[in-house]
């Protein structure tokens, strides 16, 4: 597979080569390896979604003003984001996830969207058919808009597996719904 396109929401790689035209140091090296695990077609798609759009605003990381917003920001993205490079033990060994987590990755990730996208009567992003023309809250690059959202998702994914509880697949079946969610919001932002 060519790790300079885009690919299909579902991939055979359990990880990806790092992307052909890439910075061999800094932020995008740093954060690609961090992100870059097995966690299933679903996230590995997203993720190179993500490498795609980063390639297109040509690796570039602007000023962290410029990144998402952080109201709503789960407070354990925080605490990593003030630490990076660095591992932080209580998302780096085994994950992360709770309930409340998953909550909190749904309300940040539907604060962050345009305002002509409706909300369900949960607060959940709603699916729709067709986009609204203003992109700009996630059009955003660097290392302060999709990384947090990714390693949000990479925690959730890698926490499910040491999550043991009746409610296991309602949660995983959420983390599948949030990364198509984010993958289609992607795959429109690499073509405006």
């Amino acid at each position: 597979m060519n790790s300079t396109s885009s690919t299909s929401s579902s991939t055979s790689l359990d990880i990806l080569p790092y992307p052909t035209g890439a910075p061999s140091s800094g932020w995008f090296f740093e954060t690609f390896h961090y992100l870059n695990m097995a966690l299933g077609p679903q996230y590995i798609g997203l993720l190179q979604k993500w490498i795609d759009y980063e390639r297109k605003h040509r690796w570039l990381n602007p000023h962290k003003l410029a990144g998402f917003s952080p109201e709503k920001r789960p407070a354990v993205l925080l605490d990593w984001m003030k630490n990076r490079p660095r591992p932080l033990p209580k998302v780096d060994k085994r994950g992360f996830f709770t309930p409340k987590f998953a909550e909190e990755v749904w309300a940040w990730w539907a604060s962050l969207q345009p305002q002509w996208r409706s909300l369900d009567k949960n607060g959940l992003p709603a699916s729709f058919e067709e986009f609204g023309d203003d992109l700009s809250p996630l059009n955003k690059h660097g290392r302060n808009a999709w990384v947090g959202l990714l390693a949000c998702l990479k925690w959730w994914g890698v926490g499910l597996k040491f999550y043991a509880s009746d409610d296991h697949e309602v949660y995983l079946s959420s983390w599948f719904s949030i990364i198509a969610d984010m993958a289609k919001m992607l795959a429109k932002l690499l073509v405006v």
